[in-house]
């Protein structure tokens, strides 16, 4: 049996474009193989449906199919894992199409082959690091500007992230007696935004004392 497994990060993004790989290549779903499908982020090797497959499933001499190997794996340690559990121990081919690589299970891997492979999955493995890199940049990025994720609704946070709604907020806090999370909701200021701001200012007038930060806000003449 031929397993074609197909892997997707999002339920923002289809499977149409690993399909149309698979078919180019001749693999078609329900007449020579058997389509398997998957929304599960590729940083973790807990997918399940790919989980089930190889344990319940997949027997000797049956063959896997990816379209590359980034959606089977983007870690090194995972991949040889993965290698080990499928090629050597159920005794199962592997065929990638995008790296053209095709692992026979009664096979001998010589040492250029499981190089390349190694080289190739710690690639992959570096591009999810980036990525995840660059996600963590943006986001930093638009909570310290008071944005959020996604379509925008109402008037934008952003126009209440300034100094004069934070003394306002931090005001609400000291005074009225009320905790951070109502606060914010009664001010609008974002209140990852405030987080952010509040851990700049006890490093700023070092003291976490709310009242001193206060009172210092006030008397603070430079900008925003």
């Amino acid at each position: 049996m031929i397993y074609c497994y197909i892997r997707v990060s999002t339920d923002k993004q289809d499977y149409q474009r690993q399909e149309n790989i698979l078919k180019e290549k001749g693999y078609i779903n329900g007449q020579n193989c058997l389509y398997i499908t998957e929304t599960y982020t590729g940083k973790t090797a807990n997918r399940p449906f790919l989980q089930d497959l190889i344990n319940n499933k997949i027997k000797k001499g049956d063959t896997l199919v990816s379209c590359e190997l980034s959606r089977i794996s983007r870690s090194v340690k995972d991949f040889n894992n993965l290698i080990d559990e499928i090629l050597n121990k159920k005794k199962v081919n592997i065929v990638i199409l995008k790296e053209n690589f095709n692992l026979l299970a009664n096979g001998n891997m010589d040492a250029m082959t499981k190089l390349i492979l190694n080289i190739t999955s710690a690639f992959a493995e570096f591009e999810r690091d980036i990525i995840a890199d660059r996600t963590k940049e943006a986001l930093k990025s638009k909570m310290i500007n008071g944005t959020k994720s996604g379509r925008p609704i109402g008037k934008p946070k952003s126009e209440y992230n300034n100094k004069e709604n934070f003394i306002k907020t931090l005001d609400l806090i000291v005074n009225d007696n009320i905790g951070q999370n109502k606060a914010t909701i009664r001010t609008k200021y974002p209140k990852q935004a405030f987080q952010f701001k509040i851990k700049e200012c006890y490093t700023k007038y070092n003291t976490k004392d709310y009242k001193t930060i206060l009172e210092r806000l006030r008397g603070d003449s430079n900008t925003w």
